[in-house]
């Protein structure tokens, strides 16, 4: 149960003394000083780690300190590049130490020339994590019940995590970056990882030699006030895309009214699993609220994959079978992925304190997930602590650098308007949108490759993106055998 319960509430997604000089960089080193021999997950080879301590708050640089872990990926080739590919990881609450398989399949072209670097940002990973840890009994019927859960975690950490900033989590990068003696970075971000990007990109602009943001979302656009039209734009979609297919429309002869007969029952109040839980086999019983009801609709739109099975799920939740749409949700991993109070210190600062109830109310009139994913991590925010960002970090991302903006066509919360949002601020930059993908682009098809080429050439424009050109939605599973269009 514990796995479903999260992905329903979770889903979606910087001078100590001894330490740094008052100026707030590391004095100048031996490239690679610090690494040592480790291995990461998804990555069979053996790579380079290192930790380093630094301030948990910058403006008391002889207070408390924490661990900030790094692992470099060397570069596979003999001739090997001085500019890195540093990778930032989403969520916000992700560990980018933790998507050595990703590593692996994205950026295998551009390691052949370049190291790779994962860091872990402060609160995730090995880098003091923030992990929420729910009672696999306690079953979450409502946000109450999600504000206790996160009163509890907040209750078990002594640590100050009001300073687990966007801010702090720049300043932790520019500090490893120093001590490993790189002198420009090749920035990749996926989802919020973009936001990281454009903030590296404000405080420390000589540093950055690229940037490739994937899943683009811009500073300057609240996350709660976009995210119900971009749900509501990813079903339909989904919709309109079943009606084009012989086979999905009809199985799915009207898929809408699916959707809002499973959520109005939800809203109701009369969802209730009964049966076996999908991990343990035991027998259980719970409601499913309007927030849980959505996100098991929401979140599974992020993967292409994941989608196929979306419309049987529907189908069978509006005739009153639970079981498919509690299965998948049980089996989600992008929920455990998460450190929910990295994400809660940096949602609680930025996105909850800046949605305006008015802009809210008028996105969520028009959409099937209503203001349901504001709600949620509200009411989280009502039990954790949190500090605000600087005055410009929520200014939009400009510059000259040049610049590659990758979007999935069917994203339901980074859609592709979002990566034009962001090329306005980027005369060298190039948006490329790729169909048939949800959330993240980077391992699809052919795009390593034009990773790979962006980074050697710095022309976006010249690269040749025909090898994505026959991508399309996966068909729909139509039936209890996966039979598909």
């Amino acid at each position: 149960m514990v796995n479903y319960l999260k992905s329903m509430f979770m889903a979606g997604l910087v001078v100590a003394a001894g330490i740094l000089p008052a100026n707030g960089q590391q004095p100048a080193t031996e490239k690679g000083a610090g690494l040592e021999p480790c291995f990461i997950k998804g990555v069979k080879s053996r790579v380079k780690c290192m930790t380093l301590d630094v301030p948990l708050d910058y403006a008391d640089p002889a207070g408390p300190t924490i661990s900030v872990f790094a692992a470099v990926l060397p570069a596979t080739g003999s001739n090997v590049e001085p500019d890195p590919l540093w990778v930032f990881a989403g969520g916000p609450g992700q560990a980018a130490a933790e998507l050595g398989a990703i590593a692996r399949t994205a950026f295998k072209h551009i390691r052949r020339t370049r190291d790779i670097v994962l860091v872990d940002q402060r609160g995730t990973g090995k880098s003091n994590p923030l992990q929420c840890e729910i009672d696999p009994t306690v079953v979450m019927e409502s946000l109450s019940d999600w504000t206790n859960v996160v009163a509890e975690c907040r209750a078990g950490y002594d640590i100050d995590v009001r300073h687990f900033t966007m801010e702090n989590v720049i300043r932790d990068m520019e500090a490893v970056r120093s001590m490993l003696g790189y002198e420009q970075l090749n920035l990749w971000g996926g989802s919020w990882g973009t936001r990281t990007v454009g903030l590296y990109l404000k405080r420390y602009p000589a540093h950055v030699r690229s940037i490739i943001v994937d899943g683009v979302a811009p500073p300057d656009l609240p996350l709660f006030e976009t995210a119900p039209e971009s749900a509501e734009r990813a079903l339909r979609l989904l919709v309109e895309d079943c009606e084009k297919s012989a086979a999905c429309s009809e199985t799915y002869s009207n898929l809408a009214e699916d959707v809002r007969a499973y959520l109005a029952k939800a809203e109701a109040g009369e969802l209730r699993y009964e049966g076996a839980d999908p991990l343990t086999g035991e027998d259980v019983s719970f409601s499913i609220p309007f927030n849980m009801a959505v996100e098991s609709i929401r979140s599974v739109m992020y993967s292409a994959d994941a989608t196929v099975m979306l419309p049987y799920m529907i189908h069978q939740a509006a005739a009153g079978n639970l079981k498919p749409i509690v299965a998948s949700l049980s089996s989600g991993s992008a929920a455990e992925s998460m450190y929910v109070g990295a994400t809660l210190s940096i949602l609680c600062g930025e996105e909850i304190p800046r949605t305006r109830p008015d802009q809210l109310e008028s996105a969520a009139k028009d959409s099937f997930a209503k203001d349901s994913y504001f709600e949620t991590w509200k009411a989280g925010c009502d039990a954790w602590d949190a500090l605000p960002p600087a005055a410009d970090a929520l200014e939009p991302a400009t510059g000259d650098v040049p610049a590659l903006i990758l979007s999935g066509n069917l994203d339901p919360i980074t859609p592709p308007s979002m990566g034009e949002h962001w090329l306005r601020g980027f005369p060298n930059g190039r948006h490329i949108i790729v169909h048939g993908n949800g959330h993240i682009t980077s391992t699809t098809a052919c795009m390593p490759r034009l990773l790979g080429k962006f980074v050697d050439t710095l022309d976006a424009q010249a690269l040749d993106d025909s090898c994505l050109g026959h991508l399309k939605r996966l068909p729909v599973v139509t039936g209890l055998n996966g039979q598909v269009d």
